[in-house]
């Protein structure tokens, strides 16, 4: 086993951090379907868990940095690499975008999609049918740059290049603005800055062990920031501007996460079982939730109205979700990830901790 992937297993912060990231997807979600089927805004709070999926994209470039240390320069490791990304993400989603068709065809109020776009994570002027699909359309666009880099880059330039990127981002995004064509929105994103934020901070972390006491100040100062935010914006201001979510939302999750791989390495805290299974539960959770919380909600209007109904939501969706979660990836994601990582003789640390 490799240094790398050996550093990646003792992690176990990464793992539940994951699980809370989904989590806040979750809550955020309730939000929205509270405005939609209840019209009223007693949960506007959960409406900042957006930052979930800030805390996802740092959390990727992590975990792409620890899995392809020491790795560059080789066709094979490129297309092991890729190989594996797909295998992680298409089969599973898949699975539930079809069950997402055949929920919107069952609907009396069907939305539009595009079919092949939903399938492929092709960003599109229409939603995806699974409509969190979007984020995984930037997990592609990384995985992609990223096997580019193996396949064709010496280890010792690939930090430079990576900077080169984050520039070349910055630059376009102030040139070009909210482009009308949603592949140049990918490409140009900002919250690529997240991912390569990720990857720097695994460096760093790799290479430097900070003083106990920096752990816990880093986590107090995350959770201060995030306070300010909440109190002087809100969240539909932050993730529909294209500065506002990596520079509010992105640098609260590099300096909680950094935090909290500091505490775990000085094992000034030690996380329960649970915590780390809900973080291998996550990727299950982030793709069903929604399917789940949308029947949960009509269960709860059917019995209840008001805040009894917000709270039967609340409480019964979110322990549905773990529930759906468990099973799904027990009897659904890890056997499709172990029977496709089978084919290939690589060690299978990625199975364990997916990115």
């Amino acid at each position: 086993m490799s240094q790398a992937q050996s550093q990646q297993q003792r992690i176990i912060s990464i793992q539940v951090c994951r699980g809370i990231a989904a989590l806040l997807v979750v809550l955020t979600h309730i939000h929205g379907i509270e405005e939609t089927h209840f019209a009223s805004h007693l949960l506007r709070l959960f409406g900042y868990g957006d930052l979930g999926v800030d805390l996802f994209f740092v959390i990727s470039g992590i975990v792409i940095a620890s899995v392809t240390a020491g790795r560059f320069g080789s066709s094979r490791n490129a297309a092991v690499f890729l190989y594996h990304r797909l295998a992680r993400i298409f089969p599973i989603f898949w699975i539930y975008t079809t069950l997402s068709l055949l929920a919107n065809r069952l609907s009396p109020h069907p939305r539009p999609y595009n079919l092949p776009a939903s399938y492929l994570l092709v960003p599109a002027h229409i939603p995806m049918l699974l409509f969190q699909g979007w984020t995984l359309s930037f997990e592609l666009y990384f995985y992609l740059a990223i096997t580019l880099l193996l396949l064709l880059a010496p280890e010792r330039i690939v930090p430079w290049l990576l900077a080169l990127w984050g520039i070349v981002i910055v630059v376009l995004k102030l040139h070009i603005g909210l482009s009308p064509i949603p592949i140049i929105q990918l490409l140009t994103n900002p919250s690529t800055l997240e991912f390569l934020a990720g990857y720097a901070l695994f460096h760093l972390y790799r290479r430097s062990r900070l003083h106990p006491a920096v752990g816990v100040l880093l986590l107090a100062v995350s959770l201060l920031w995030l306070t300010a935010i909440i109190l002087h914006d809100n969240p539909i201001s932050i993730v529909n501007h294209p500065w506002k979510r990596p520079l509010l939302y992105g640098s609260f999750a590099t300096l909680f996460l950094y935090g909290a791989m500091e505490l775990e390495r000085t094992q000034l805290i030690r996380y329960l079982p649970s915590l780390r299974a809900i973080g291998d539960w996550s990727y299950s959770i982030y793709l069903s939730h929604v399917l789940v919380l949308n029947v949960v909600a009509r269960v709860s209007a059917r019995f209840l109205d008001g805040l009894g109904a917000l709270i039967l939501l609340t409480v019964a969706g979110i322990a549905a979700v773990l529930v759906v979660g468990y099973l799904s990836f027990t009897y659904i994601e890890r056997p499709l990830i172990a029977l496709l990582y089978q084919r290939t003789p690589s060690p299978r640390t990625a199975a364990k901790q997916p990115a």
